[in-house]
């Protein structure tokens, strides 16, 4: 028997019941079906779970189950009537351990994710194949429509994702153990797939989904140009959604940080000499700020092997840096800058998260830089490594 919440039940009973035009349009129905290999210890039952709201979607016990279906012997299953769907959607098919209390709760680590993003629509069918224990990473599209194929390919360009978080130690169960032991250039090829989709698709619920993966926790400070860029497409194209208007609350540019083009706010933090720094006194034909912290070991090798050289090279033709530690320790604050050869200025409340600027700027993470012009208007942001040395290269080949 299907599995629904009582009171969807019977509101769709009495439109089923008594509503001609159901009977007549049986052929508009939605189809779901497919093939999953449960293996022990599954609940052989997959549910379908709608989202209500934006940050429902590819959550953890949110959104609404509004239907199920029996999974049988063979792993086939087929949800047997959706003529209840009257409009394109995006749901999440879901399937569970035995011993599980929810019917729409994500697996974890990310590789035993049990989960399939789908778009739903009337008269529309989706026939799919994969593996309980690892749905999101194996589920195969049969037959699908071809929003739900991109949202596929979103999933896609998590395998390396995937692949690292089962390289790491038994205990990076989570996606914050992943942050803090994973590589970040598998993080960054990850982010790079998302952001090129995102830069460039016009399909709305694929956008949504891809959001979503981005950006997780509902934060969209790391890129805010391209998200801007994400949610003004969205409002073209879907003027009057409701999801499009809650990213714009997530998205408010009070919520932001600087953004290209606008002036960097002027700050002022002490100096290890115990003198008083300000931003706006710090001028070159480019400067960059970059904050760090001793503790930081991505943070201390960009000092080292990115930023020093390109001090060397362009600082007699305008290039200036301006290090801002997010420290506690005095101590290491200063033995990190003779170590590293931070021959430039640097600052520091010593506050740690809690600095002041850190709050003003809104960033989350560190090593963060920001590159501005003579005028302290930012250009760009967070650029490392290659990309770093690329846009420094090119901004004195152009002067």
């Amino acid at each position: 028997m299907n599995f629904r919440p009582a009171p969807f039940f019977i509101l769709l009973s009495g439109i089923l019941l008594f509503h001609p035009a159901c009977s007549q349009n049986n052929d508009r129905s939605a189809r779901l079906s497919g093939e999953i290999a449960l293996g022990e210890g599954w609940r052989p039952t997959v549910y379908l779970v709608k989202p209500n709201f934006y940050k429902q979607l590819i959550s953890s016990y949110e959104g609404t189950v509004v239907d199920s279906a029996a999974v049988a012997p063979d792993g086939s299953f087929v949800f047997k009537n959706l003529s209840w769907l009257r409009e394109k959607a995006l749901y999440v098919l879901f399937v569970q351990p035995a011993n599980s209390r929810f019917y729409n709760e994500i697996a974890t680590p990310p590789p035993a994710e049990n989960y399939a993003c789908l778009v739903l629509s009337p008269g529309a069918g989706i026939r799919l194949r994969a593996n309980a224990w690892e749905l999101t990473r194996s589920y195969q599209l049969l037959e699908a429509d071809p929003e739900s194929r991109q949202i596929a390919r979103l999933r896609d360009f998590r395998e390396p994702f995937y692949r690292e978080f089962e390289t790491l130690h038994p205990a990076a169960d989570s996606v914050q153990e992943w942050n803090t032991h994973g590589s970040p250039a598998v993080q960054d090829s990850v982010y790079t797939a998302l952001d090129a989709f995102l830069d460039t698709t016009h399909a709305v619920l694929p956008a949504f989904a891809a959001l979503r993966l981005r950006a997780p926790d509902n934060e969209f400070r790391d890129r805010p140009e391209l998200f801007l860029r994400v949610l003004e497409r969205l409002q073209r194209l879907a003027p009057g959604n409701p999801w499009v208007a809650q990213l714009g609350v997530f998205m408010d540019r009070a919520k932001l940080p600087v953004l290209e083009g606008d002036k960097m706010p002027d700050f002022a933090l002490p100096t290890p000499e115990g003198d008083t720094l300000r931003l706006d006194s710090v001028r070159g034909k480019l400067l960059l700020v970059d904050f760090w912290a001793s503790w930081c070991a991505p943070c201390r090798a960009e000092t080292r092997e990115t930023i020093r050289p390109l001090y060397d090279q362009y600082h007699t033709r305008g290039f200036h840096v301006l290090a801002v530690s997010i420290d506690r320790s005095r101590e290491a604050w200063t033995a990190a800058i003779r170590k590293d050869g931070a021959v430039w200025p640097n600052v520091s409340d010593l506050l740690g998260d809690a600095s002041p600027v850190r709050q003003t700027l809104k960033f989350e993470y560190i090593p963060s830089n920001y590159l501005l012009d003579a005028d302290g208007r930012l250009l760009a942001r967070n650029l490392h490594k290659e990309e770093l040395r690329i846009f420094v290269a090119k901004y004195f080949e152009q002067r």
